[in-house]
């Protein structure tokens, strides 16, 4: 497997799922499957071109394909995405084989919707409900200012070369291990010293020599090819900081806080979907120590929205027919405050005024609203916590 981070989302899968057969390779899928539900990242991209999938599951008889956690991957939210033809004619497919398709997030669905898609629902990425319980929490325990068993993991970007460097070196200062998920070869592999070289060179911000660099990933590096031994391992830290969303991931199953660090329009959406802590990585500069991170980090938005997220995943689940393991019965928030929060959520993020067709009295309406749209209004309607009349703290029946 190239990036190991993908058994975070894989394993999850299997074990939402119950009674289905897994398989690794498509061809492998057998003439009289009646659903084929697939799992997939980061494949609406400009650069992937989906077309041979596509001829394959047109030739298939298959009757029903299921996506969940679709992601549409650019560099930020402002970068267009422009697909493949096809890309294109493989979502038609999924569209019409579905229910409805999993996206990871909102960006993602307006993607989708400009190509004229629109049985979208964002339900997240299925990592984050790997544990299947409703009542899943991260609780941050106090640490008195001392510093945190950390972790470090990162997606070595090119066009973030100063950031990396950054998170490299405070790796170094800061953390007890560096989680690796697809630079094992780049890094261990005795045949790429060459490219080893040049890796330690080029993401060096001049803290320390590229041998010292070098040498301490050597000793602290650490990889994992199945869900278990990676989780056993997050369990004994306490922290972790780093680009990989995966890796956070595996950080939270263990019940250990993260604070990712966003890299593209992907896990961006995905943090901002899923109210998790976050910062650009563009902006990280390496200097903050990872008790002062550690401090930053806040998951009571996290916690007070993680069962309104899952039953969203698992009514997608149900809404396509997929039989599941996901425990957990109506919602036990009361419904004025579930239809307020989640209304108010939506309009604010995206109720555009210029949008062409919609209702006059909806465009009028954006308009006014157009001043509170937000990032701390949208956390705030997100947590049902918001009020039209401007008070924050009002209560759910106001």
């Amino acid at each position: 497997m190239r990036n190991t981070g993908n058994f975070s989302f894989e394993d999850a899968v299997a074990r939402q799922l119950d009674d289905y057969r897994v398989l690794h390779d498509i061809e492998a899928l057998p003439a009289d499957a009646e659903t084929l539900v697939l799992s997939m990242s980061n494949f609406i991209s400009p650069s992937t071109d989906l077309g041979w999938l596509a001829d394959l599951l047109e030739r298939s008889a298959v009757p029903q394909v299921v996506m969940i956690g679709a992601g549409a991957q650019a560099e930020s939210f402002a970068h267009p995405v422009e697909l493949s033809e096809g890309t294109r004619r493989f979502i038609g497919l999924l569209s019409h084989r579905s229910a409805s398709i999993g996206v990871r997030g909102h960006f993602t669905a307006e993607v989708l919707d400009r190509i004229g898609v629109r049985n979208v629902e964002v339900i997240g990425c299925p990592s984050l409900f790997y544990a299947c319980d409703r009542g899943f929490r991260i609780d941050k325990p106090e640490l008195g200012g001392r510093r945190p068993r950390t972790v470090a993991h990162c997606t070595p970007y090119g066009n973030y070369r100063d950031a990396v460097g950054h998170l490299l070196s405070f790796a170094v200062r800061e953390c007890e291990a560096y989680i690796a998920q697809s630079e094992s070869a780049l890094l261990f592999d005795e045949e790429g010293a060459q490219g080893r070289a040049y890796f330690f060179y080029y993401y060096n911000n001049g803290d320390r020599t590229d041998a010292e660099l070098e040498a301490w990933m050597r000793g602290h590096a650490r990889w994992f090819f199945d869900m278990k031994s990676w989780l056993d391992y997050m369990a004994g830290m306490e922290f972790s900081v780093g680009s990989r969303f995966h890796g956070s991931m595996a950080a939270l199953q263990a019940g250990v806080p993260a604070l990712n660090l966003a890299c593209d329009s992907r896990t961006r959406e995905l943090c901002e979907y899923l109210n998790l802590p976050y910062r650009l990585l563009q902006d990280f500069d390496g200097r903050a120590s990872a008790a002062q991170l550690y401090e930053s980090t806040d998951f009571a938005l996290f916690n007070a929205g993680f069962a309104r997220k899952y039953d969203r995943y698992r009514d997608f689940l149900e809404r396509n027919g997929l039989r599941h393991r996901l425990g957990g019965g109506a919602a036990e928030y009361d419904l004025v405050g579930r239809v307020r929060a989640e209304s108010v959520a939506e309009l604010l993020r995206s109720a555009a005024p210029q949008a062409v067709g919609r209702p006059l009295w909806q465009r009028e309406l954006a308009l006014r609203m157009a001043d509170d749209r937000t990032q701390e209004t949208m956390k705030l309607a997100e947590s049902g916590q918001f009020d039209l009349r401007g008070r924050a703290d009002a209560e759910p029946d106001a």
